[in-house]
Formats: structure tokens, sequence, C-alpha cells
């Protein structure tokens, strides 16, 4: 079994280890990844050293590097050991999306695929449920050309009637173009994200994981930062997507969230296929509206920042219609008993 899991490992990283030093770092790291999921949950042993919350969050972030991972069959044999393993497996899921993406409790999925299918490792699990293609029935239109993975920024989005909203599902490979015939407004839903100091590593780590696997067309933690990148560029961009649920961010400023996820996907190359027919839905609906954007966009800020300005346009508007309806009424109104004697009069020639 020693030799199973120094293939888990680069060739040659654990070579100058000996099998019963091997096995005993295997050992005192699993067991030390299991009393920390005890412990964040409220069930540390007694008799145990307490952790701090600031450690708590230094060995969360800790536990999720890429070169930290302890394969999941070693965390398996522990848990039998322990005579508790049906307790860890239900406990694991909220350990893993209780790290940076907010869509939690759906530990039964979860559960399911630790028993089906193990995982290599932590890390692994939680790339394989957030990269889960989803067969939601939806059909789109596949675009006549292609379409690069780069979106218009929220903002621009926003000026042209399309709101995000919060992704009910737990993939980040599911994201939802909607609307309706004839109307101006549309949809797009987002997996929500949890923005804290410990998102940029968890980011990075999961981005590393994927360049491992040497395959383009498994990078969907890649292509949703780029994606994320095309859609903030300006603070105010962070502003939309956190007043729509998308982000949830406990940095405190808008301009610090922007700058993590710019920085990020700098230098990524995203799959172009991942979001294409949602790209191609989001542009088309951009090239059909755009023209209203610029006016819609201004009346919106100039008016809808103050109510009395609002009001004002308001009164405005009612005043020009009821002079519109005096002016057409004064014009070709029903004539008066008045009006139509004097027109006999002097039809007839004694006017």
């Amino acid at each position: 079994m020693v030799k199973e899991l120094r293939n888990f490992y680069e060739e040659g990283s654990t070579t100058a280890l000996c099998d019963p030093i091997f096995t005993k770092i295997m050992l005192l790291d699993s067991c030390f990844i299991l009393y920390y999921i005890r412990f964040v949950f409220g069930e540390e042993p007694e008799n145990c050293q307490e952790l701090k919350s600031h450690q708590i969050a230094f060995v969360h972030e800790d536990m999720f590097l890429l070169e930290n991972q302890i394969p999941f069959k070693v965390l398996k044999e522990v848990m039998k050991l322990l005579n508790d393993e049906d307790c860890y497996i239900s406990k694991i899921p909220r350990l893993i999306y209780g790290t940076i993406f907010a869509n939690m409790g759906r530990n039964i999925v979860v559960q399911k695929e630790l028993i089906d299918s193990e995982p290599d490792h932590l890390l692994h699990l939680l790339h394989r449920r957030l990269t889960k293609k989803m067969n939601d029935g939806k059909k789109y239109c596949r675009p006549k050309r292609h379409y690069m993975s780069t979106f218009r920024n929220a903002s621009e989005l926003k000026d042209v009637g399309i709101r995000f909203k919060p992704s009910e599902t737990m993939s980040l490979a599911h994201i939802e173009f909607l609307k309706r015939r004839l109307r101006f407004a549309a949809k797009v839903k987002l997996l929500p994200i949890n923005v804290n100091d410990s998102t940029k590593p968890m980011l990075l780590n999961l981005v590393a994981y994927e360049k491992c696997l040497h395959d383009a067309y498994d990078a969907g933690v890649t292509s949703y930062i780029c994606l994320l990148d095309s859609l903030i560029k300006h603070p105010r961009d962070v502003k939309v997507l956190r007043d729509a649920g998308v982000l949830q961010d406990s940095l405190g400023s808008d301009k610090e969230v922007a700058k993590v996820f710019n920085e990020i996907g700098a230098d990524l190359v995203p799959n172009n296929l991942e979001y294409l027919e949602v790209n191609y839905m989001i542009q088309r609906h951009y090239n059909s509206w755009r023209r209203w954007a610029a006016p819609l966009a201004q009346l919106r800020h100039e008016y809808a920042q103050s109510p009395w300005a609002f009001l004002a346009l308001v009164g405005a508007i009612i005043a020009l219609f009821l002079t519109g309806v005096q002016t057409y009424f004064t014009i070709w109104g029903p004539q008066s008993e008045c009006d139509g004697l004097c027109m006999f009069l002097k039809n007839n020639h004694h006017l």
C-alpha cells in the first residue's frame, strides 16, 4: 500500500523518506485533518489543545494547498480505525463547501459521490464537484461563428437590462441565461462566491490543480475566474454583483475585490467552449438593446439617485401629457352649441 500511496505524488519527491517515516507522516497528517473536522463542528475530543480562530483560518487554507494533499485512501483507512467513517463522510462536504462558495447544505449528493467514486484527495473532491456538468434540459442557440469567452462588464450588461442572480446549483459549469420573448430584461444566474482572505489562495490552488491535469477541457475553475475577471473591470461592477447576491464579500472595499479577480485572471487562459452558448445569448441581447443603453443609463444616473429628481421627472411627464390632451381637444374636440350657431350664421352670410 505504501508504494501505491507514493504514486499519488510527483515521481522522486518522496524517495528521501523511508517507508516507516513516510507512513508515519501520512498517519499523523490524516489524524490531524480528522481532528480538525471534529473541532470545527464542535465535537472536539477531550484533553486536546483548542485551536484559536486565526489558527482555524490558517489550517483551513493550508489544508487545501496542492502540495499538502493527503490521499483520500489514507483518510478513509484512519476513519475505519476510529470506527466513525459515516460521521466523517457526512461532515466532509460541509467542510469543503464552507470555503469560498456560498451554496452549501446539499451534502447527500456529495456523500453519494464519496461512496461511489473515491476522490484522490480533498482538493480533487472540491474541484470535481465544482466542475460537474449539469444536464438541465435547456437548449440554447448554437452560435454560427466562434465567440471568445470574454464578457462585457457587469455595469454594461446591467445598462441593457441584464440582471444577475445567484444560482441554486453547486456547479461552476451551470450558468443560465434566462429571457422571455419581447422583453427588455434578462437574467444571468451564477454560482455565488464568498470573497474573503482565503478566496485568492483557494482559487489559485484550484487553478494549479487544473494545470496538473494537462487537459484544456478540464479547466472549469480557470474559465470561471476568467468570466469574473471579464465581468469585473471597475469597483462599480463589484457593487452590481454584490447587490445581486453573486458576490458575498467581507474584504470591505469593492476596489479590493476587483483587484483580487483581476490579479488572478490576468494570465489565465480559459476554455473558450466552456460558456460558449451563454456568451452568445448575452452578446445577442447586448447587440439588440445597446442603442438604448446610453439614454437609459443617463436617465437612471440623473433621476434614480434622488427621489426629488425622480418626482420632478414624473411631474414633468404628467404635465406634458396633460398639455397634449388639452391641445388635442382644443383643435379637434367636439363643438359647443354656440360654436355651431356661429358657423351656421357665417355660412349663410349673416356674419
